[in-house]
């Protein structure tokens, strides 16, 4: 990288990938993260299931969670790439009828290992993150994820200006099949090239209910964002939780059948044993620690704003007051 490419660099606008879940309008952001469009295939293969029925954090329901999130990176390590450098199948990824084919995949009484389906390759053209979430009561609202992705980033500070440069280089894909430090493999989709943007996974996600905004989420941490997110919509939608409880309930992450199902400290004996004999391999996170990932959102509930920051590190959820005092956690600061 030289001078004259940050120099050329600009801002790029993109149009938000669109879908509905259970009624719902989801909007969330497009590629070349590959967030927002994933987030919405998920959340298809999970309507093709009775969630509530089956009882949160029971043993089905955080079987068909860990098969559809399986499903998906699945699809992502060769589906996604930069826009402007390859053609993504976007309107298949994000359709009802591809999500059921892949829900009828599942298997409700083992784990497994899925390949990406075939043909969903990305074809060539011819030729250590943040997240927030904000509403107010006009009803506007803004979710944004920002990422300088590993600690510290490339380790540089901009003399005299205070910012850390970035090592987001590292979400490119070196090799065919190799993984990246966060346990991504790619196809060729995601390899280097000059001018490229490499993939992510922020997905900054607006839910809306005829018109009207009622969910702002996202998280940070890398490939658990989009894991962490969906559950953050699952948790409200289907179990009816405030957003805080949403946020704070243990999460789960499952890369690949490989890699092994990650489970927050919250799930009992039985659970776990139920869904070892169904295949899976369990990490289970000791008491004393989590997840790393950092979800929060601000949900609207007749007329009334509820806020909620990550449980799992700094950060919290707050308002500003007319007055300009800033509340946060139950303190107010003018």
């Amino acid at each position: 990288m030289v001078k004259e490419d940050l120099a050329g660099c600009k801002v790029k606008e993109r149009t938000p990938v669109r879908g509905n879940y259970r009624g719902y309008d989801i909007v969330s952001m497009p590629l070349p993260s590959s967030g927002g469009t994933h987030m919405i295939q998920m959340l298809n293969i999970l309507e093709q299931f009775d969630l509530k029925k089956m009882g949160f954090h029971s043993a089905d329901s955080t079987h068909v969670l860990a098969e559809t999130m399986k499903l998906m990176f699945a699809d992502r390590s060769v589906a996604m790439g930069d826009p402007d450098f390859v053609h993504v199948q976007t309107d298949k990824i994000i359709s009802k009828q591809y999500s059921k084919e892949l829900a009828a995949k599942i298997d409700m009484g083992r784990a497994q290992e899925f390949a990406p389906t075939e043909g969903i390759e990305a074809k060539s053209y011819p030729g250590c993150t943040s997240h927030f979430s904000v509403m107010d009561g006009a009803g506007n609202v803004v979710v944004q994820t920002q990422t300088i992705r590993n600690w510290w980033g490339c380790g540089i500070v901009v003399p005299g200006r205070g910012f850390i440069l970035n090592n987001t280089m590292a979400d490119f894909s070196p090799k065919v099949g190799v993984r990246t430090t966060q346990g991504l493999a790619y196809g060729m989709a995601n390899a280097v090239c000059p001018g490229k943007t490499p993939l992510s996974s922020m997905s900054p996600t607006i839910i809306l209910k005829d018109g009207e905004p009622v969910l702002a989420v996202g998280a940070a941490g890398g490939p658990r964002i989009i894991t962490s997110t969906l559950q953050l919509i699952v948790n409200v939608l289907d179990y009816g939780m405030p957003i805080e409880p949403a946020t704070r309930a243990a999460h789960i992450c499952c890369l690949t059948q490989a890699q092994g199902l990650e489970l927050e400290y919250e799930f009992s004996p039985d659970t776990i044993a139920l869904l070892r004999k169904k295949g899976h391999k369990i990490t289970q996170i000791s008491p004393f620690g989590c997840l790393k990932v950092l979800p929060n959102g601000v949900q609207r509930e007749h007329g009334y704003f509820l806020a909620a920051g990550t449980n799992r590190c700094d950060g919290g959820g707050g308002v500003l007051t007319e007055s300009g005092a800033i509340t946060m956690d139950g303190l107010s600061f003018v």
